[in-house]
C-alpha cells in the first residue's frame, strides 16, 4: 500500500506540475511501477514477424506501427497485438523502403517514416496509403540539408523534424516541408550532438535527442535553443524514448538493456529492465512508446516487442 501511495504521488505531481517529493520517486520505481503484459512478434518475415527492428510509434487510437527494417517495411497492429496492415520491401519506389528506421504516428492521422538510405522521409496515412516524400534539396541552404535521417517527428503544430545522422544535427521543417532552421551541429556548444541516435518532440514543444557517444539526453527548445542535459552518469548508450504523461520521459538504454524514467527537465525518478523482466530478459532494446497505461519495448535482437502495464494493481507489480 505504501508504494502505491508513493507511486501516485510521483505521477500527481509530474501530470500536476508539482515536482516531485524528495525520497519518493526512486523509492516507488524500485518496489515496482511495471507489469509485463505480452510479447508481440518473433524472427522472420512473415505478419508479425521482424528482422532487426528499430522504431516503433503508437497513434492515439492505440494502434502502433513498426519499422521492420531487416524486411524494409512497416507493419500496423491494433491494441490486441493483431497485425492488420503492412507496407514495404526494399527500393525506392513510393511504396518501397531501404532500410526504414524509425517513425513517427503520433498525431493519429499520418504516419512518418525516416527512410534511411533512401535518404528521404516518408509520409503515409494511418492506413499506410502514400501521401508525399520529403527530400533534401541542393537549392537549400547547405546548413538545411540532411543527409541520411535516422528519426522523425513532429510538433504539436504540425512542424517536421528530422535528425540527420551524417551531419549530426537536427533540422526543422514546416508543415510544407520547407527547411526552417537546423541546430545541434558543431557550433551548437552545450547542445552539440557527437553521435545522435534518436529524437522525440514532447508534448511540451521540447526536442529530446539521445546521443550514443556521450551517454546523454540533449534538450532543446523548437526554436533550437539549448536548454539542459539528462542522464549524464547514468545513461551508457541511449537509443528511444516516449512521453509516459507531461514531464515524465522514458528512455531505453540499449547497452544497459533497461528503460530510465526521467523528469522532463530534471533528474532521474527510476528504472526497470535490466538483467530479468519477469522472464523477459531485454537482449537489445532500441525503441519505446506509451499509449495509455501501456508501455511498448521494441528489442532489436530477440525481434519482438514487450508490453508492459503502467501502475498496475499490487498483485501484478514487478519487484
Amino acid at each position: 500500500m505504501r508504494s502505491m501511495v508513493c507511486l501516485w504521488a510521483v505521477l500527481y505531481a509530474h501530470i500536476f506540475g508539482m515536482g516531485i517529493v524528495p525520497g519518493y520517486g526512486q523509492e516507488a520505481m524500485d518496489e515496482g511501477f511495471v507489469a509485463y503484459l505480452a510479447t508481440w512478434g518473433e524472427k522472420g518475415s512473415g505478419l508479425g514477424q521482424f528482422r532487426e527492428p528499430q522504431g516503433i510509434s503508437v497513434g492515439p487510437g492505440g494502434f502502433l506501427y513498426v519499422a521492420d527494417t531487416g524486411n524494409h517495411r512497416i507493419q500496423k497492429f491494433d491494441p490486441t497485438g493483431r497485425v492488420v496492415g503492412e507496407i514495404g520491401g526494399i527500393g525506392w519506389e513510393k511504396e518501397l523502403f531501404d532500410h526504414p528506421v524509425a517513425l513517427s504516428a503520433k498525431n493519429g492521422l499520418d504516419v512518418f517514416v525516416a527512410d534511411y538510405f533512401n535518404q528521404r522521409i516518408e509520409r503515409y496515412d494511418k492506413d499506410l496509403h502514400y501521401l508525399a516524400s520529403f527530400l533534401s534539396s541542393e537549392e537549400w541552404a547547405e546548413h538545411l540539408r540532411f543527409g541520411f535521417p535516422i528519426d522523425v517527428d513532429i510538433s504539436n503544430q504540425g512542424e517536421l523534424f528530422c535528425l540527420d545522422a551524417e551531419n549530426h544535427r537536427v533540422l526543422k521543417l514546416d508543415v510544407f516541408g520547407e527547411p526552417q532552421l537546423s541546430f545541434g551541429d558543431f557550433d551548437a556548444g552545450e547542445g552539440r550532438l557527437v553521435e545522435p541516435r534518436r529524437m522525440m518532440v514532447s508534448g511540451q514543444d521540447r526536442v529530446y535527442v539521445s546521443d550514443e557517444e556521450e551517454g546523454r539526453i540533449v534538450v532543446f527548445d523548437i526554436h533550437g535553443n539549448y536548454l539542459v542535459t539528462l542522464g549524464e552518469g547514468v545513461l551508457e548508450k541511449p537509443m528511444g524514448m516516449a512521453e509516459m504523461a507531461p514531464g515524465l520521459l522514458l528512455v531505453v538504454d540499449e547497452e544497459k538493456k533497461s528503460v530510465f524514467v526521467f523528469q522532463g527537465l530534471g533528474g532521474l525518478v527510476g528504472s526497470f529492465g535490466g538483467e530479468e523482466v519477469v522472464g523477459r530478459a531485454f537482449a537489445e532494446p532500441v525503441d519505446v512508446a506509451c499509449w495509455r497505461d501501456r508501455v511498448y519495448v521494441l528489442d532489436k535482437k530477440r525481434c519482438v516487442v514487450d508490453v508492459f502495464l503502467w501502475n498496475p494493481d499490487e498483485e501484478k507489480r514487478i519487484r
